[in-house]
């Protein structure tokens, strides 16, 4: 599985986010981080119908979306039910 962090740099929740995926990705997670603004991270966005940061999402092996929170910053644990 992966999670798939969507940020932008003006996004005032993205920073939480992004700590979250820190410690996610410190315990052995394959964690991607996708800038909205850029041109591949915008195509990763597209992909998966992303309109607002931050969003985290998990996916799977053939990267269909499990789960995912938007506009919100989930607590770790939460996360973690659904790896």
């Amino acid at each position: 599985m992966t999670i798939k962090i969507f940020w932008q740099e003006k996004c005032p929740n993205c920073p939480p986010a992004k700590r979250v995926g820190e410690a996610l990705a410190a315990e052995g997670h394959r964690v991607e981080y996708h800038d909205v603004k850029d041109i591949s991270g915008l195509t990763q966005a597209i992909k998966f119908d992303i309109k607002a940061t931050p969003t985290i999402v998990i996916a799977d092996r053939t990267d269909k979306e499990i789960k995912s929170w938007r506009s919100v910053v989930p607590e770790l644990i939460e996360i973690k039910a659904h790896l």
